[in-house]
């Protein structure tokens, strides 16, 4: 976690509690920014206390698990609770999230002790970024895993960022429902596809920047010893709009993707999908050394590049 980097670190996870979240009916942990180790037998509960640990970042975790199913089995209230205390740059913080909402379904968020307007406001004081065994399919899966790696990323230097994809994946569902009742409004749908536009633009544009800068941190880290155990790595994001953004300014961008929206209604009411946009976007990486995409490198190889991407974001944040 990047809030566990060393003795010197600006980020650090002073306390952590838990309340009926998973193995756990109550737990305090009181912590010092040095480096933390957790050892214990299998069945302790090491991973879910890692696991508690992401839920201070947006998103559904490191498991991406269904909020109910973290309650511990026996919990009097059936809810969960994770609530922190941390250092930042900008002084100390209190986050707490959990199950909220009358009927305990939606992840409610409290940053020092004041309720938020959502989760993303966590992305304004911590980034998070794990490597778990599962991770190993980066390569191998769909885009949209490595989609949510690198939006994890960008929020360490826009936390804005987590707005804008909410935003964004709120509009596609607007947009989508409009669709498939036959709701032929154009002005709804236009006021829809609008935002989808601006946040589109605005996500593939914070991405490309994270992107140029995860690049620029592994070359430069190229010559250093610590680079000597990780290949060489490449990273482009592909996309329709990131290749509008390399084209012009993004104010073009965002009309070009309103104008591929608008005529795409019908077969988009067709196929149940929305045919453009960041969220087709994909993250490609590259054995630079052996000139091969990485999902046909061999598994240690695959593990070495995935390691040398967050050793990289580590050394940015």
């Amino acid at each position: 976690m990047d809030a566990i980097a060393g003795s010197d670190c600006a980020l650090a996870l002073c306390r952590l509690d838990l309340t009926d979240y998973r193995n756990y009916a109550a737990l305090r942990l009181d912590l010092s920014p040095r480096p933390v180790v957790l050892t214990g037998p299998n069945g302790a509960g090491k991973t879910n206390l890692l696991e508690a640990i992401s839920y201070l970042a947006p998103g559904r975790g490191l498991r991406r698990a269904s909020l109910p199913s973290v309650t511990r089995h026996d919990a009097t209230e059936g809810r969960w609770a994770v609530a922190a205390r941390l250092t930042t740059p900008t002084g100390p913080v209190r986050l707490g999230t959990g199950l909220g909402g009358e009927e305990g379904k939606r992840r409610a968020v409290h940053v020092d002790g004041a309720p938020t307007r959502g989760q993303m406001a966590l992305a304004q004081h911590v980034n998070v970024i794990w490597l778990t065994p599962e991770m190993d399919r980066l390569f191998q899966d769909g885009a949209g895993g490595r989609r949510r790696f690198l939006d994890r990323m960008v929020y360490g230097f826009d936390p804005e960022h987590a707005n804008r994809v909410a935003a964004y994946e709120q509009a596609l569902r607007g947009r989508a429902r409009l669709l498939r009742e036959g709701v032929g409004d154009a002005v709804w749908l236009t006021a829809q596809e609008d935002v989808i536009a601006g946040k589109g633009v605005a996500i593939a544009a914070a991405r490309r920047d994270a992107v140029a800068r995860l690049v620029a941190a592994m070359h430069d880290n190229d010559t250093e010893p610590l680079a000597a155990p990780f290949p060489r790595t490449g990273l482009t994001l592909v996309g329709e709009v990131e290749g509008w953004l390399a084209e012009g300014p993004a104010l073009a961008a965002e009309d070009r993707l309103r104008e591929v929206l608008a005529s795409g209604r019908d077969s988009d009411a067709a196929s149940g999908t929305t045919a453009h946009g960041p969220h087709r976007s994909d993250l490609r990486v590259r054995h630079l050394d052996k000139d091969q995409p990485a999902e046909l490198c061999s598994t240690g190889e695959q593990k070495a590049l995935l390691i040398s991407i967050v050793l990289a974001h580590a050394r940015l944040v």
